[in-house]
């Protein structure tokens, strides 16, 4: 038997009322309610998320509906950001 990470991504869906935030529950993971800004913080399989983005819109009490993209971003940043720091800060060692 072999496991795989299942791929997921979080949607931040603001609402009108609160009220309706417990009815997420049974599209995924809620993981955060925010009080004062209306908001729900959903994660779901990454192959669901066009498909609930485009039911919660539809919905009446959903504002919108914002999707996360922390899979996207490069962790790394790669090495040219370090190296463009490093180069500037000996620049203004030199100058001083």
């Amino acid at each position: 038997m072999t496991f795989f990470i299942q791929p997921r991504r979080a949607l931040y869906v603001y609402l009108k009322n609160l009220k309706y935030a417990h009815q997420f529950k049974k599209y995924g993971h809620v993981t955060y309610i925010s009080q004062q800004m209306n908001l729900v913080a959903v994660y779901v399989n990454e192959d669901q998320v066009q498909h609930l983005v485009d039911k919660f819109n539809q919905m009446k009490f959903v504002k919108t509906v914002k999707v996360s993209p922390r899979p996207d971003i490069d962790p790394d940043l790669g090495d040219q950001h370090d190296d463009v720091f490093f180069e500037n800060y000996d620049h203004d060692k030199e100058e001083s």
